[in-house]
């Protein structure tokens, strides 16, 4: 039986070096019906050209490049809506695959589930690893309107992610997040396979952020919540309430305590005790 296509977007901008890790780590794949999409999101730095050689060496790779500089939601979003393949997943250009990532979510796939995600491993610049592991094999709504469960990638049928709209370009920061919220919402559950198929590189020391941005963490998820506003019970709004001003620095331990229970999870409580106590 021939393998299904699975698309892979790839958005990129001016980190050649980089990319060239992210593109191997997908042709080494052990599953081999995959097309590359690079979404260029106006590059001045010879990406167009090495794509291009690898397109002149018969691999099966698409080039896409933005007029001017738009961000990258619409550079991910030239990826999917060409996308030929019956299953995507995205990969990006600073992170790598692991070589059984596409085969493991392939074998894994059930339509029940509106998509797939893995346990990953942070890389860090000075040599440290840690595994990202989910307690949890299979995911709510309830718990992602919360928490980005699903970490930054996953792995869904083309139509699904076309459906929804892709990426919303209105989306500052947290643009995965709204997205898979988006994702399960229209199409249920999801499933985190319990095995590291994605390596995150951090080019920082662990325990600082990967994530740097001129738009604050509180402001990024006052927009997640009014853009999904009508996806949130009461307590759930009270919960990601509590997180804006968590993120603004103007939370309350008793607020704490009444987010913890509501969300049944302790470490929101312990989060803002360790940041007054000056830990985070």
């Amino acid at each position: 039986m021939k393998e299904k296509l699975v698309s892979v977007y790839i958005p990129t901008c001016n980190r050649l070096e980089m990319l060239k890790r992210a593109i191997q780590s997908v042709l080494l794949q052990d599953y081999k019906n995959i097309e590359i999409l690079i979404c260029d999101d106006s590059s001045t730095d010879g990406t167009a050209d090495y794509v291009n050689e690898l397109i002149a060496e018969g691999k099966n790779i698409r080039y896409f490049c933005t007029e001017r500089q738009s961000g990258a939601c619409a550079a991910r979003n030239m990826g999917i809506f060409t996308a030929k393949g019956e299953f995507i997943t995205g990969l990006d250009d600073d992170d790598e695959f692991m070589p059984d990532r596409i085969s493991s979510f392939v074998s894994a796939w059930d339509e029940k589930y509106s998509f797939l995600c893995s346990d990953y491993i942070d890389k860090y610049a000075d040599g440290n690893e840690k595994r990202f592991k989910q307690r949890r094999h299979k995911l709510t709504l309830k718990g992602l309107l919360l928490e980005n469960l699903a970490t930054n990638q996953v792995f869904t049928l083309t139509e699904r992610l076309q459906t929804i709209g892709g990426f919303d370009l209105r989306a500052r920061r947290f643009q995965d997040w709204d997205t898979w919220i988006r994702l399960c919402y229209k199409y249920g559950d999801f499933k985190n396979l319990s095995k590291p198929l994605y390596i995150m590189h951090h080019d920082h020391a662990i325990g600082s952020s990967r994530v740097t941005s001129s738009y604050p963490a509180n402001l990024a998820l006052l927009d997640l919540k009014n853009r999904n506003i009508d996806k949130y019970s009461s307590s759930e709004l009270y919960v990601i309430n509590y997180l804006i001003k968590y993120h603004a620095g103007t939370s309350n331990i008793l607020e704490a305590v009444k987010a913890s229970i509501l969300a049944k999870n302790i470490k929101f409580l312990i989060k803002d005790i360790l940041k007054k106590l000056g830990f985070l």
